[in-house]
């Protein structure tokens, strides 16, 4: 089975762009490539039944591992777009009783920014863009004084990160 033709012809039905779907077909393929890489399990030889282990947890651990990997957010949230219309594909097919791609929410850039070590994307935990520390404020506009002040990216990464630590120490305290 040809899964990436199918989804291909799927998205041009739905009146997708031709960039739309080149995009979405490289998303898919790199998701599939990083699938094949965890679960040893290959699309091309499961064909629907890769769908069997398309779940919400498969794809926060997929975003998970783009946020360790230090892709940008708005790439982060162009896979799991593609993710998602993959999962509508995949309903509307029968693959699928219900879309799990839709109960991950997109990473915010301030959620990326203060993660730190720890990568918390939307729905991956209860830590979400309104339940940030209250210190993330704070952190937000010593970041925009660096940038203004033309501090070099790595010094402000580092800084911001010691100052993430030492917070988190006190509020342990």
């Amino acid at each position: 089975m040809d899964l990436p033709k199918f989804f291909r012809i799927y998205l041009i039905s739905q009146g997708c762009s031709p960039l739309t779907v080149k995009n979405y077909l490289s998303d898919i393929k790199n998701f599939f490539d990083w699938l094949a890489q965890k679960t040893g399990i290959h699309y091309q030889v499961a064909g629907k039944g890769i769908f069997g282990i398309f779940s919400k947890e498969t794809i926060l651990e997929y975003q998970q591992d783009l946020l360790s990997a230090k892709t940008p957010p708005s790439t982060i949230n162009r896979h799991l777009s593609a993710l998602r219309k993959l999962g509508e594909f995949a309903r509307s097919q029968g693959w699928l009783s219900e879309n799990p791609a839709v109960k991950i929410g997109n990473v915010t850039t301030r959620q990326y920014r203060f993660s730190g070590n720890r990568h918390l994307p939307a729905g991956a935990s209860a830590q979400t863009e309104g339940s940030l520390p209250a210190w993330t404020d704070l952190l937000d506009d010593f970041w925009k004084y660096l940038e203004k002040e033309k501090t070099s990216p790595l010094t402000i990464k580092n800084y911001l990160s010691d100052l993430r630590h030492f917070l988190a120490w006190l509020e342990g305290n």
